[in-house]
C-alpha cells in the first residue's frame, strides 16, 4: 500500500492536479479497500484500473471506489447510435527520426545489414517499416477521442485492444505529415462485451496512404441487443494446419518497451515497476504493437526480402502481454501472396498473437497472373458494364443509395483485382482500385462465387463463411 500511495502522488505530480498529499492519501485508501473492491476476473481487467484512476483524476481530482454496475449500464446505452460518428480530424507529423526510432523498437538492428534502409537515413533506399502506420493512426486512440463521442460513454477500465488491422495503399513516404480521419465503423454485442471498430484513414494531400482499424473490446458492456457480427470487420483468419514454413527468433532486450514507448504509447504500464505491481504483474510488459511490429518485420524480411512496396496489409489478434527480455518466436506459412503467421514466447510457448497474416504484392518486375482463363476475371466485364450503364441512370441512383461500395475480388485465395461503386458523389462512378476514402462497406468474395450471384445460382443473403467475432 506504502508503494501504490506514492505511485498515485506520482501520477499527480506528473498531471500537476491540484490535490493535497492527504486528498491523495484519503482517496488511494478507497482503492485500496480490498474487502469492498470488486474483484478482476483477469489481469487485462485489472490492467484497466490504471486507466481509470487517470481518467478520474482528470475529471473529478479524486478517485471513488466501486461504480461499475453504474458506468455499465450507463456504456451500453448508447452504443448504437455511435456507429458512423466521427472523431475530430487530426495531423500526423514525422521525420526520419521517428522512422527510425520506431524501427529500433521493433528490433531492427545493425547486426542484419538488411536492416540498415530503415535505421540509417543516409540508405540510398531509406524506408519506413509498413507497420509504422500504426503509430500514425494510433492518435484517435491515445488522445481521449472515443469519450468524446455522442452516445458513447465508456469505462476506459474495460478498454481491451483485441486486434489490429493495417493495409497500405502505397509505401509511407520517409517523412511528412499525414491528415487522419477517423470513424466508428461499427458496434457489436457479444454478451459478454461489446467490440468497437474505430476505422482511422491517413491521408497525404487528398492521397489516402494507409487504413487503420482498431478492435476494442469493452469487458462488461455487453447485452443491449445490439448485432454480433458485421461486415466491416477485417476478419482474423486461422493458421493453417500443417508445420510451418518458416520459423524466426527475435529475443528480446530488458529496455525494449522503454524504447519502443518513445515511439508515443507512454502508458506507465511498460516502464513502472509500480503501475505493473498494481496491475498484476510481475514486471512492467511489452506493447502488443511492439511484439506486432517484431512480427511483421521477420515476414517481410523472409517473404519479400525488405521490399516495402510488397508489403500491403496486415491482421492480428493479441492473445497474452510479453515481458522485455523474452524471446518471440513467429512461425511463418506461405500460401500464395498471403503469409499466415503466429507468435510465440519462446520460454513459455504461449501464443501472444494470433490468427494473424500478411499479404504482400506479387514481386516487382513480375506482372501479376491474371487468375482466370482469357487474361481478366470473370468479374471485371460485370464492372465494366455497370459503369457503362451508370452513365445513363447514375444521378438518380446516387440519390436513392448514397453509399461508396469497396469490392475485393479474389481468386485462389488471393486478391485479384479491386473495385469501388461510387454511389455518392456526382452522378456515381466505377473504377479499379480501393475507394479515394472511407467506404461505407467492403466486400471480399471470390470471382466465382461473384458470378453465382450474378448469374442467380447463390443467394447473397445467405452467409458463405460465417466467423463469429471474438466468441
Amino acid at each position: 500500500p506504502v508503494r501504490w500511495e506514492r505511485t498515485l502522488g506520482a501520477i499527480v505530480r506528473q498531471k500537476n492536479h491540484p490535490m493535497t498529499p492527504e486528498a491523495v492519501k484519503a482517496n488511494w485508501k478507497k482503492i485500496c479497500d480490498f474487502e469492498n473492491a470488486s474483484k478482476p476476473q483477469s489481469i487485462q481487467e485489472s490492467t484497466g484500473s490504471i486507466i481509470e484512476v487517470l481518467s478520474k483524476i482528470d475529471s473529478e481530482g479524486g478517485v471513488s471506489a466501486n461504480h461499475t454496475s453504474r458506468a455499465t449500464s450507463t456504456a451500453t446505452s448508447g452504443f448504437a447510435g455511435a456507429i458512423g460518428q466521427k472523431l475530430p480530424p487530426f495531423s500526423y507529423a514525422y521525420t526520419e527520426l521517428e522512422a527510425i526510432m520506431y524501427a529500433l523498437g521493433v528490433g531492427a538492428s545493425i547486426k542484419d545489414p538488411k536492416d540498415l534502409k530503415f535505421i540509417y537515413e543516409g540508405s540510398s533506399d531509406f524506408s519506413c517499416l509498413p507497420t509504422f502506420g500504426v503509430i500514425i493512426g494510433q492518435k484517435s486512440m491515445m488522445g481521449g477521442g472515443l469519450a468524446e463521442i455522442p452516445g458513447l460513454s465508456i469505462n476506459f477500465a474495460k478498454v481491451l485492444h483485441g486486434e489490429q488491422y493495417l493495409e497500405l495503399y502505397k509505401p509511407l513516404p520517409r517523412a511528412g505529415k499525414l491528415k487522419c480521419e477517423a470513424v466508428v465503423a461499427d458496434v457489436l454485442d457479444k454478451g459478454s462485451g461489446v467490440v468497437i471498430i474505430m476505422d482511422v484513414y491517413s491521408y497525404s494531400e487528398k492521397e489516402l496512404i494507409c487504413h487503420n482499424q482498431f478492435s476494442l473490446f469493452l469487458v462488461g458492456s455487453g447485452g443491449f441487443g445490439g448485432k454480433r457480427t458485421s461486415d466491416k470487420v477485417k476478419v482474423a483468419v486461422a493458421i493453417p494446419n500443417r508445420p510451418p514454413d518458416a520459423v524466426l527468433t527475435d529475443t528480446t532486450s530488458l529496455n525494449q518497451a522503454a524504447l519502443y514507448r518513445l515511439s508515443g504509447d507512454w502508458n506507465p504500464l511498460h516502464i513502472d515497476p509500480n503501475f505493473a505491481s498494481l496491475a498484476g504483474f510481475d514486471k512492467p510488459i511489452l506493447h502488443g504493437l511492439c511484439t506486432f511490429g517484431f512480427s511483421a518485420r521477420r515476414v517481410l524480411q523472409q517473404f519479400a526480402d525488405n521490399d516495402v512496396s510488397r508489403f500491403k496489409a496486415i491482421k492480428a489478434r493479441f492473445a497474452k502481454p510479453v515481458y522485455p527480455g523474452q524471446t518471440l518466436q513467429t512461425e511463418m506459412w506461405k500460401e500464395g501472396n498471403r503469409i499466415h503467421f503466429q507468435t510465440k514466447v519462446q520460454e513459455t510457448g504461449d501464443i501472444v498473437i494470433s490468427n494473424a497474416y500478411v499479404d504482400l504484392a506479387p514481386t516487382s518486375g513480375t506482372s501479376a497472373k491474371t487468375p482466370s482463363e482469357g487474361g481478366k476475371l470473370q468479374s471485371t466485364f460485370v464492372f465494366e458494364e455497370i459503369g457503362r450503364r451508370l452513365k445513363d441512370i447514375g444521378p438518380e441512383v446516387v440519390k436513392k443509395v448514397n453509399a461508396v461500395f469497396e469490392w475485393h475480388i479474389t481468386k485462389g485465395g488471393n486478391i485479384g483485382a479491386k473495385w469501388t461503386i461510387d454511389l455518392k458523389s456526382g452522378s456515381g462512378k466505377v473504377y479499379q482500385g480501393p475507394a479515394k476514402g472511407a467506404a461505407d462497406t467492403t466486400i471480399i468474395l471470390s470471382d466465382e462465387d461473384f458470378m453465382e450471384v450474378v448469374l442467380g445460382k447463390l443467394d447473397p443473403q445467405k452467409p458463405i463463411n460465417t466467423v463469429d467475432y471474438m466468441d
